[in-house]
């Protein structure tokens, strides 16, 4: 089953506005109206080649910040993961002889941080932004999904908060077809989605996207040295 037919059932059983068309695969949008402002899901392409196009399913909610702020936490690498077992083994040696060293920061979160790669522009506000419990258990229950914030323009208050996971690993697409490969009819297929995960899996997406932003609105930003 194509991403817009998931999105199509999804819409049909959670409500919102649902761009698409029948015979499209991977273009769908869906507009989810929230009381703290619209939830907009899409996909977007992260990589095309010979072998196959990617993309990342995004759930992306607008929110308004003092200055510009960045945060990314993603999947962590093999070859970084390997990188963060050195730098702790460094920071332990400091500790050993006295001194302070803060090679890999865990912005108040250990079990996130020793998982992924945190980068931000403002390290003391992420600190925060990480104390939401509701956004540390759904970083820690989808190790898939990912979180981006940046400004929305070169100026101005407004910030895209998006939660986003590999379409082709993070979400069961339902299979349309039944054991003889025929393709299932409207009911049939109905009940192939609400037996599939799809629904699940979407919701904690923007429950992330969703705790994201409840987390970057909880504080005033910290003041910057001048």
């Amino acid at each position: 089953m194509s991403w817009n037919d998931c999105l199509f059932w999804y819409a049909q059983e959670e409500g919102g506005v649902y761009f698409g068309r029948d015979k499209e695969e991977n273009e769908g949008v869906l507009l989810l109206e929230d009381p703290k402002g619209p939830i907009l899901i899409c996909t977007k392409v992260t990589s095309s080649s010979q072998y196959g196009t990617y993309r990342d399913v995004c759930a992306g909610v607008r929110v308004e910040l003092e200055r510009p702020y960045t945060l990314r936490i993603k999947r962590e690498s093999a070859l970084r993961g390997g990188m963060n077992t050195v730098l702790d083994g460094l920071e332990r040696g400091a500790r050993m002889l006295g001194r302070k060293a803060d090679l890999t920061p865990d912005y108040g979160a250990p079990e996130i941080a020793g998982e992924r790669g945190i980068h931000t522009n403002e390290p003391e506000f992420t600190r925060w932004v990480l104390q939401s419990r509701e956004l540390r258990a759904l970083l820690e229950a989808w190790p898939d999904y990912q979180l981006r914030v940046d400004p929305m323009g070169p100026q101005g208050p407004d910030h895209l908060v998006e939660a986003r996971v590999a379409l082709e690993r993070g979400l069961n697409l339902f299979d349309d077809l039944d054991r003889y490969g025929r393709s299932l009819d409207l009911e049939a297929e109905k009940t192939a989605y609400r037996a599939s995960r799809f629904s699940e899996q979407l919701n904690a997406l923007v429950g992330l996207a969703k705790a994201a932003r409840d987390g970057v609105t909880a504080w005033p930003m910290p003041m910057q040295q001048p």
